[in-house]
């Protein structure tokens, strides 16, 4: 009797160990896809490429590959069961949408306070720059400047860099006023957009993520 129930126990370890060793990997991937969202988050900039935020995604996943293998090809196992694969690439697929598509957006998207300003200078009529020296507006830690213009139609509040070379800009009304010319730019939601203004897109090209727009 004593036999069967140690036979029995050891069948029950071994089949914890199997479930462990299925989930294991795939709770390591998760974490691994967080980490890659956590450094975009910290390393995309209003107005700067994209690429290398979306290469440093590359890099780790691709080390976390690597290292996935190494490990199971010490321990005698195969890589690549379909399952796992999938997942894999489905999540690193998804932090390079995340770092592409989703970091800047949210930045502005969460950051209730930078649309209240907006409004706020629209609302004043103010014109011009003016200089902030602390807090910040989704990446754009102080000092910054506030830039304001306000057309009859149209309006736009820039929260820009101090050379005014790149940052966010909070557009209302008539979109179609020519407000990008001669700068890269690029929608993010609702009002927001990105730009960055260089006298050399035209030749060399506006950042990775971002389109020019002509006609200044």
């Amino acid at each position: 009797m004593s036999i069967h129930r140690f036979l029995k126990n050891r069948g029950l370890d071994q089949e914890s160990d199997r479930r462990r060793g299925r989930f294991l990997p795939i709770v390591a991937t998760i974490g691994v896809c967080l980490i890659a969202g956590a450094c975009s988050w910290l390393i995309v900039k209003p107005g700067e490429s994209l690429l290398w935020p979306m290469a440093v995604d590359v890099i780790i996943f691709a080390f976390f590959g690597a290292l996935c293998r190494l490990v199971l090809a010490l321990r005698g196992a195969r890589f690549g069961r379909i399952g796992l694969s999938s997942i894999f690439l489905g999540l690193g697929a998804a932090s390079l949408l995340w770092t592409y598509f989703g970091v800047l957006p949210a930045s502005v998207g969460f950051d209730s306070a930078g649309a209240s300003v907006a409004r706020h200078e629209i609302a004043q009529m103010t014109q011009g720059c003016r200089l902030v020296k602390q807090g910040s507006i989704g990446m754009l830690q102080a000092p910054y400047k506030i830039c304001t213009e306000v057309i009859p139609r149209s309006s736009r509040v820039e929260f820009a860099t101090l050379g005014l070379n790149r940052g966010y800009a909070y557009v209302s009304g008539a979109i179609g006023e020519g407000w990008f010319s001669d700068e890269c730019a690029r929608h993010l939601i609702g009002h927001w957009w990105a730009f960055a203004s260089d006298q050399q897109a035209p030749v060399t090209g506006c950042p990775f993520g971002y389109s020019f727009h002509g006609g200044g």
